[in-house]
């Protein structure tokens, strides 16, 4: 006995593709942030320079 989803409204749809875009724009932020964060260290000399930041 399985229930069928419900389908969404036209404003929860809309909601969820802003909500989809707006998770990737802070995923692609945070990797930019990493990123930068490591330079910083990397310049500071806590890091190696040659070293990455490992991907979350």
């Amino acid at each position: 006995m399985s229930a069928e989803p419900v389908p969404l409204t036209g404003d929860e749809h809309a909601e969820l593709l802003f909500l989809r875009a707006e998770n990737a724009l802070l995923r692609t932020e945070r990797d930019i942030l990493v990123k930068a964060a490591g330079w910083f260290a990397a310049d500071a000399g806590v890091l190696d320079r040659h070293t990455e930041p490992e991907p979350r």
